[in-house]
């Protein structure tokens, strides 16, 4: 796949990521931008800011960025070959940058989700997928990192951690327990999402110590819930 580079460039349109709110690379491996440098160095900005340039002009966006992809896997032990030395080998080498990769909230892994089976299928009735794809956008509007900070301390990590735990907690409570607030949620609803949450950014952090081990070999990802 070949993509042209993101908001930023010398064009004044606003481009994809100012215009929708999910961007999906499929095939990550096989990606490949028209000005590598350059556009790097815009998405790097822009997740760390949420905001890009277009000519003289400054937008902000909440567009999230998902990165999709394969990795060669040894099916009956359900992890990746060992021939990689990190996870983050198969990415395009122009995305090989810790400082961008640092910038991942979570990290899946796809060779540890069941695959779908059709005991797995729901039996009642459900929603059409347009239909669901409205309520997240909506759901989108509302703030749940509000519950996150009344539930758990967070302190003892760094403020890039701290902001990536608590946007995919949010983001799992909007998925299970959109009708919950900070008042009425209860610690055995949150507790378990933060400890989803903590364990996919450690995982990015944990691929970025093989790269760098100077840099993130010994990170905290202590944290304390806070109410009873």
């Amino acid at each position: 796949m070949y993509v042209r580079s993101p908001p930023g460039h010398s064009t004044r349109k606003l481009g994809v990521i100012g215009l929708k709110q999910v961007v999906f690379f499929d095939e990550i491996a096989s990606t490949r931008f028209d000005d590598a440098e350059a556009s790097v160095s815009v998405l790097k900005d822009y997740m760390q800011t949420g905001k890009f340039s277009r000519g003289d002009q400054e937008f902000s966006a909440q567009c999230s960025v998902v990165l999709g992809g394969n990795i060669d896997t040894d099916v009956e032990q359900r992890q990746p070959e060992p021939h990689y030395r990190h996870l983050f080998e198969v990415l395009p080498d122009e995305l090989q940058d810790a400082a961008f990769l640092d910038r991942i909230h979570a990290y899946l892994p796809g060779w540890e989700m069941p695959k779908i089976r059709p005991e797995n299928y729901a039996t009642g009735y459900g929603f059409l997928t347009d239909y669901m794809a409205e309520i997240f956008s909506e759901l989108r509007r509302r703030n749940f990192q509000t519950h996150v900070a009344a539930w758990v301390d967070l302190s003892s990590m760094t403020g890039r951690n701290q902001d990536a735990i608590k946007k995919t907690v949010a983001g799992l409570l909007k998925l299970q327990h959109p009708h919950r607030s900070p008042e009425t949620l209860m610690r055995e609803e949150i507790g378990p999402l933060i400890e989803v949450a903590v364990e996919m950014r450690k995982r990015v952090t944990d691929q970025l110590a093989k790269m760098l081990p100077a840099e993130f070999g010994a990170i905290d990802y202590s944290y304390t819930l806070m109410k009873e």
